[in-house]
């Protein structure tokens, strides 16, 4: 018997594969699955439709034998006798050739068994299995499943049934040839997904959503393959479904069944699913060289990251599989700019435009997946992503509500309500959350104090699927200190100010959020150009805190004692820093905030002051290993200037004494150097007993946002400072409470010169005031609030720049 050219040449490749041959130069140059046998039950001639039982059909030996309606028929079927496999299989798929008109109907399905079958004798056969085409193509072209179907365990006889329909008068479809592949992946270990190894998806950049832990495809398949893509950024996600009863013990058999189907008998490049999802949540990876692995078989082509879930042929898939589908959706989501709930345009196809998450059945009519239960979640699914994607993290880790009054203050700059999730980690008990709603462009707060009680001990995390904006206020009753959090953790990171000089007392903040210990090193560089280094461990979701005073070398001496310093940190994983420092009288006065993580040769400085009994300092920490060139020019509110030149050695602090330079007036300052350095101002008043310390800006923006705010009992100003050389018109958009009330202010501001609001003239008497600050120029916004008009301290700190 002759076959046609293409099945012949399948045939071939499955019997060479099943011999354990090599297929030839083609099947070796693309990417091979795991150890599979493979081997093909093929019908195409008179005799093979002849030795099955049919009704309502005519066998015809046109292109050597080909099934079709009889004449006048309307309905037909036929069933194939019983076929004995070489080799106990696990699975199979299967591709065919037919005609099918208009009005014409072609259904096929395959059912096996293990043992021998009784003449007309049902029992011991699986369900019935439909074979369906859909988009699937072969690599010679004839129709053919997308996915394998599993057959019960060592299944030794296979039976095809074909159902033919037409609703036009002699019109039938035509079914010329099927070739059914059978695979056995059952001798492939190891054999359960438990305990497989698991690894954050090494794929995409950077995101805040965390990345899925994923089963590597080397390790699910036991091979290690090289991935040789198309490449294309994915612009949605398509979802199919894999029929499958999904018990641990056959879904390692099915995926590599279902590799070895697409690659070795359909001929397909790689698996045509980027990840793949059991019924228990495992995620498994699926095609190789990840999202942007282009798949040319499927969906036309789309440029698109195709998951296939494990789930019962007519069902959806299990709790555990949508929880790790939504976490994957929501990476993908932000890693390659696919918003779960919007949609994006396909050229050529119809529709125009679809959703960004559709079902394989969206994006081609007719394909046969996923289930329409799975089809009826994809809605909620979209949502559960967007609110599971991650748009904004803020690390707190400096709090204590034992010694302070401490609030967490959020802004929602977008037109539908948030919600900020809020977690506090107390020392030695379990995590305490919260989930704050956030209305459209206002604020909500947190009193921290309400909430967990004489913890002094309790750095925070906030999370959103909204970009919030977060501040946290810190107060005794003779000072407070405000500012915003850490939006990326880092390696390494550098405070120009410390001292524990007179009644100074300096506090090194160390927060570790990763789930395993982190160690790091502290530098110390003095002003004499003396260093002192400390080894720090920092426990797992924890916190440490290092009293730099009390550091204690082994000959009993304190190195750092009544010295100022600046600070190096430099971990062995990215962490978040703070540090805090108290002073004067009974350390009344006190300020604490973020570390720098960047260096810079520009530092940008909107507020400070000399008036009255305000002492304010320039602090320049050169942690490099040869000398800085420094100069800083300080501008006052009409542009006029004052500039200085220091030279500051190699891993030492300068400190700056504005007051000397710029005696009894407000000033900008601006910080050059000619290598990266960090640089904080300090601020002091009441006779030393309040204070306020913070880095400035290494670059202006156009905007600058203000969380926290109030001038009810408060003195409230925002300094604006205009580095560039064209004047700059600024508006200040508030928001008072949370009941959308508005104001608005515009001013001018000179080139070279600042200028200063005092917002609680302009709105006195507001609990609660949130301020966006934008410029026709580039410019440096900061805000200063002063309790009781600064009798009972205050704080001053740069904007959060935004868009």
């Amino acid at each position: 018997m002759k076959l046609p050219a293409p099945l012949a040449a399948l045939l071939l490749l499955a019997a060479l594969l099943a011999a354990g041959l090599p297929a030839g130069g083609a099947a070796q140059a693309r990417q091979q699955g795991p150890a599979a046998r493979v081997a093909a039950w093929e019908l195409s001639a008179v005799d093979d439709w002849r030795a099955g039982a049919s009704g309502g059909l005519l066998v015809t030996n046109n292109a050597g034998g080909e099934l079709r309606l009889a004449d006048g028929a309307t309905a037909g079927s036929f069933l194939s006798a019983p076929f004995k496999t070489s080799f106990p299989a696990n699975a199979a798929g299967a591709t065919w050739v037919a005609e099918l008109l208009p009005g014409t109907d072609l259904t096929l399905e395959l059912r096996g068994r293990a043992t021998p079958p009784a003449e007309g004798d049902d029992a011991g056969w699986s369900p019935w299995l439909p074979l369906v085409a859909g988009d699937a193509r072969s690599d010679q072209g004839a129709l053919a499943t997308a996915d394998v179907v599993g057959l019960p365990a060592g299944s030794e006889y296979l039976q095809l049934r074909a159902s033919f329909a037409s609703s036009v008068e002699r019109a039938s479809a035509v079914l010329n040839e099927v070739a059914v592949s059978y695979i056995a992946t059952a001798q492939a270990t190891p054999v359960f997904p438990a305990g497989l190894p698991r690894r954050p998806l090494p794929f995409g950049p950077d995101t805040l959503t965390p990345r899925p832990a994923v089963i590597a495809r080397q390790a699910w398949t036991g091979r290690t393959e090289a991935a040789r893509p198309a490449r294309a950024t994915p612009r949605g996600v398509i979802l199919h479904q894999i029929d499958a009863t999904d018990t641990p013990s056959t879904t390692l058999e099915l995926l590599r069944a279902e590799l070895a189907y697409q690659t070795q008998v359909l001929g397909w490049d790689d698996l045509s699913y980027h990840f793949l999802i059991d019924g228990e949540g495992n995620l498994f990876e699926g095609r190789l060289g990840g999202p942007t692995s282009r798949v040319d078989r499927l969906a036309g082509g789309d440029t698109a990251v195709h998951v296939a879930l494990l789930a019962p042929r007519d069902g959806a898939p299990s709790d555990q599989a949508q929880a790790v589908l939504v976490a994957l959706l929501a990476w993908l989501g932000e890693a390659y700019a696919i918003p779960p709930t919007g949609e994006h345009s396909v050229p050529g196809a119809t529709p125009a435009r679809r959703p960004n998450i559709s079902s394989h059945a969206e994006a081609v009519p007719g394909a046969p997946d996923p289930a329409a239960a799975t089809r009826e979640l994809l809605p909620a699914l979209r949502q559960r992503a967007d609110a599971s994607t991650v748009r904004a993290r803020w690390y707190f880790a400096e709090g204590n509500v034992a010694d302070y009054s401490q609030r967490l203050s959020f802004y929602n700059p977008t037109g539908a309500e948030a919600d900020a999730r809020v977690t506090l980690i107390p020392r030695g008990a379990s995590p305490v959350t919260r989930v704050i709603a956030v209305p459209a462009r206002a604020r909500a707060d947190l009193t921290v104090n309400d909430l967990v009680a004489g913890a002094d001990a309790l750095p925070a995390i906030v999370e959103s699927s909204a970009p919030i904006l977060a501040e946290r206020t810190m107060g005794l009753t003779t000072d407070i200190d405000g500012g915003p959090g850490i939006s990326e953790l880092s390696r390494v990171w550098y405070f120009a100010e410390g001292s524990t000089e007179g009644d100074s007392r300096t506090y090194l903040i160390l927060f570790n959020p990763n789930p395993a210990p982190v160690s790091s090193t502290v530098t110390y560089m003095r002003r004499d150009g003396t260093q002192a280094e400390q080894e720090v461990q920092i426990p797992a979701q924890a916190r440490t805190v290092v009293t730099v005073g009390d550091i204690t070398l082994p000959d009993g001496t304190r190195p750092l004692a009544n010295t100022g310093f600046g600070m190096r940190v430099v971990a062995a994983q990215p962490i978040a820093v703070e540090r805090t420092m108290r002073f004067g009288p009974n350390q009344a006065g006190m300020h604490t905030g973020r570390g720098i993580s960047t260096l810079s040769r520009r530092w940008l400085f909107a507020e400070g002051t000399t008036e009255g009994d305000f002492a304010m300092r320039l602090l320049v920490l050169n942690p490099n290993d040869q000398p800085a060139n420094v100069s800083a020019t300080f501008t006052g509110p009409e542009g006029e200037a004052e500039s200085r030149r220091y030279a500051v050695p190699p891993r030492a602090q300068l400190a700056i004494d504005v007051n000397e330079v710029a005696p009894g007036q407000g000033v900008s300052s601006v910080v050059q150097s000619d290598r990266p350095v960090a640089v904080e101002r300090a601020l002091s008043f009441n006779n030393g007993a309040a204070g306020t310390v913070g880095a400035g800006a290494t670059a202006p923006r156009y905007g600058w946002a203000f969380v926290e705010g109030r001038t009810s009992d408060a003195t409230y100003y925002i300094c604006v400072g205009n580095p560039g050389r064209s004047p700059a018109v600024v508006t200040v958009d508030f928001g008072f409470g949370d009941d959308g009330a508005t104001g608005q202010q515009r001013f001018r501001v000179p080139p070279g010169a600042r200028y200063t609001l005092a917002v609680h003239q302009l709105y006195p008497n507001e609990g609660s005031v949130t301020a966006i600050v934008r410029g026709t120029q580039p410019i440096v916004a900061e805000r200063s609030i002063f309790p009781g008009g600064g009798a009972r301290g205050g704080a001053t700190t740069l904007g959060i720049p935004i868009e």
